[in-house]
C-alpha cells in the first residue's frame, strides 16, 4: 500500500483538545486517529462525515436567500460600464 503525508496549520488549543480526545477515546494522537480513524470512516462512507448543523436565525435565513435570488434578479450588465456620473444621474432620475 502506497502512502502519503499530510499535514496542516491549526489553532493550538483546538489541537490540545483534539489530541486530549483522541488519546482517551482511541488510545492514539490526533495524527495517527486522521490517518486511521478519519480516513477509513471516509472510505467505507464515500463522503466526508457530516457536520452538526449550526442553528442559523430566521434573520439570517432570510438574508441568505435574498443573497441566493440575486442572479434571479432582473439585471443590466451594461451598468457596470457607467461612469460614476452617468450612475449619479441614473440614481438620481430615479427619485425625480
Amino acid at each position: 500500500m502506497a502512502t502519503k503525508t499530510f499535514s496542516g496549520r491549526a489553532d493550538a488549543e483546538k489541537i490540545l483538545l483534539a489530541e486530549a480526545l483522541a488519546q482517551k477515546e482511541y488510545g492514539m494522537s490526533f495524527g495517527q486517529y486522521c490517518g486511521t480513524v478519519l480516513l477509513d470512516a471516509i472510505q467505507q462512507e464515500g463522503k466526508m462525515p457530516d457536520l452538526p448543523q449550526k442553528k442559523v436565525s430566521a434573520r439570517k435565513r432570510h438574508a441568505l436567500a435574498v443573497i441566493k435570488s440575486f442572479p434571479r434578479r432582473p439585471h443590466n450588465p451594461e451598468i457596470g460600464r457607467m461612469t460614476d456620473e452617468e450612475i449619479r444621474d441614473l440614481i438620481a432620475n430615479r427619485y425625480e
